[in-house]
């Protein structure tokens, strides 16, 4: 007896019958739309291959099988690290040049920083011009140590005084002699040359913040004989007992249009901030100031800078240029009597 008789027969609900074109699953007792099949196995000449593969089908000799178009490689550890190794190269440095760009902005600030204080002071003689000359200066009257170029000690956290309270002996103290409030630097300049000249020397204000330079007093002795420089008062006059700034950047000009051969020239710079000028006030706090000498001849020499270098070669070809290669050293015309400022001619 079938299973379609038996159904009937216990009164149970007959099994649909298949119909024609339909597919029937009589275990199940379902239609199924079709009856899945194995996928057919492709063609290896259309087939994706990768290189591995591709290698064992020619240690096989089965390489003609397969179409060359279709190799591909998904395994590429070595390209994969060289492309990391780049990426990581970049980014180290990039990571490396921000930080040097860091480090160059913190020097800058640390630079600034230090130079926002009063009492930087510079003396810069003219070297092509007077150095080659044999004109020299120094920081000690013998002149142990000629040179072109000296510098004062940077005075840090310094604040207002009055000239009643400064030293009665700033002249007679050679080289840097700071004080707690003020800046304070002694040089000589001498002709230990062949031939007479003359120079400007020139002081100028190279920096100044916060207004700081209208409370400033700025003392020049020259020779013993001193003179008081300042800003001009708020009225437009000199302050008391001083005599005004030439300009706002140039404090005083020192012209010297004969200074022989054997001359020698004392200078004492004093720096500070008076506490009794109207100007002086607290918006200056934290204020700095920058001076410089500067020395230069007098003479109008128009000479290009060509011209002067040509000289210069034969003068040291022929042996008559008295400085040296690194042109730091002052010439020395007079070994035997060195000119300073106990034997100088100008007394």
């Amino acid at each position: 007896m079938s299973k379609f008789d038996k159904n009937k027969q216990n009164n149970e609900p007959a099994l649909p019958q298949p119909q024609d074109g339909e597919l029937y699953d009589p275990l199940n007792g379902i239609k199924v739309e079709e009856i899945p099949q194995e996928p057919k196995p492709e063609d290896d000449k259309t087939r994706i291959v990768r290189i591995e593969k591709l290698e064992k089908r020619i240690t096989e000799d089965k390489a003609e099988e397969i179409d060359s178009g279709n190799v591909v490689s998904l395994y590429m550890p070595r390209r994969r690290a060289k492309r990391l190794g780049l990426l990581l190269l970049r980014l180290d440095k990039l990571r490396l040049g921000l930080i040097a760009l860091a480090a160059l902005i913190a020097i800058l600030f640390l630079f600034a920083f230090m130079q926002e204080r009063m009492g930087n002071f510079t003396i810069n003689l003219n070297r092509l011009e007077l150095f080659r000359k044999g004109i020299a200066i120094a920081d000690d009257y013998l002149f142990t140590t000629p040179t072109a170029s000296l510098s004062a000690t940077v005075l840090h956290d310094a604040t207002n005084t009055t000239l009643e309270y400064l030293p009665e002996n700033l002249d007679e103290i050679d080289g840097d002699h700071n004080g707690r409030d003020y800046v304070a630097y002694t040089y000589y300049i001498r002709n230990g040359g062949k031939v007479d000249v003359g120079y400007v020397a020139q002081l100028v204000l190279q920096k100044a913040t916060k207004g700081a330079e209208y409370a400033t007093r700025v003392a020049v002795w020259r020779n013993g004989e001193r003179i008081i420089y300042a800003e001009p008062a708020a009225d437009g006059g000199d302050e008391e007992g001083c005599v005004s700034f030439e300009s706002h950047d140039v404090v005083c000009t020192y012209r010297v249009p004969d200074f022989l051969v054997g001359y020698v020239d004392k200078y004492t710079v004093v720096i500070w901030l008076e506490g009794e000028d109207p100007e002086c006030v607290d918006r200056i706090v934290g204020g700095s100031l920058q001076f410089a000498m500067n020395i230069n001849a007098d003479d109008d020499d128009d000479t290009s800078l060509l011209s002067k270098f040509v000289r210069d070669v034969r003068e040291s070809v022929a042996g008559e240029d008295p400085i040296n290669a690194d042109g730091t050293t002052a010439p020395e015309y007079y070994l035997n009597n060195p000119i300073n400022w106990e034997n100088r001619r100008n007394q």
